[in-house]
């Protein structure tokens, strides 16, 4: 009895590991892209994206549906995000945007040139908070305004306000710097 038990749970464990390698090989560059776009900092995307995998496979077992992992992933990478801005702006370290680094697997480089992204990634970290998590939702998650207003818990005409305002303030920035 105790050894079928044993087995069962190494099974589970498998299918657990295996789930969250899938959702990983799927969801990793757009979750990456998200989070470059809101911390302007390469390696600490990579960390809140590693550390948002990391507690899913922890806590595989408290998720009532399997169908909500991504949801659980967006709203863990978010999360972390913004507590490493929150902790950005406590130490007033002023630290440099770091931007891409030069490789050509960079999923940035996949829509547009290394400069372009650069560019647009210190664009959007000018924008409030609100403004630049709708856009990265929208833009670079590609969600819709009643996906993106689920995922940061707003109202989908808050959702469509700040997509608004962001784009109006990201054009004029841009035709700024031209």
């Amino acid at each position: 009895m105790a050894e079928e038990r044993a087995t069962g749970r190494r099974d589970a464990e498998l299918v657990r590991s295996e789930l969250v390698d899938v959702l990983f090989r799927r969801h990793y560059a757009a979750l990456l892209r998200l989070a470059v776009v809101m911390v302007g900092d390469r390696g600490a995307a990579e960390d809140a994206v590693q550390d948002a995998f990391v507690s899913l496979h922890r806590n595989w077992s408290t998720l009532r549906d399997a169908q909500a992992a991504e949801g659980y992933l967006r709203s863990a990478v978010l999360n972390r995000c913004r507590s490493w801005v929150r902790r950005q702006v406590t130490q007033r370290a002023p630290r440099p945007l770091l931007l891409l680094r030069d490789r050509t697997e960079s999923p940035e480089a996949a829509t547009v040139g290394r400069e372009e992204a650069g560019s647009l990634v210190t664009a959007m970290r000018t924008l409030p908070r609100r403004q630049r998590e709708v856009l990265a939702c929208r833009y670079v998650l590609e969600l819709s305004v009643a996906e993106t207003a689920d995922l940061l818990d707003i109202s989908e005409g808050s959702v469509k306000t700040h997509t608004h305002r962001g784009l109006q303030a990201l054009q004029q920035r841009i035709e700024v710097n031209r």
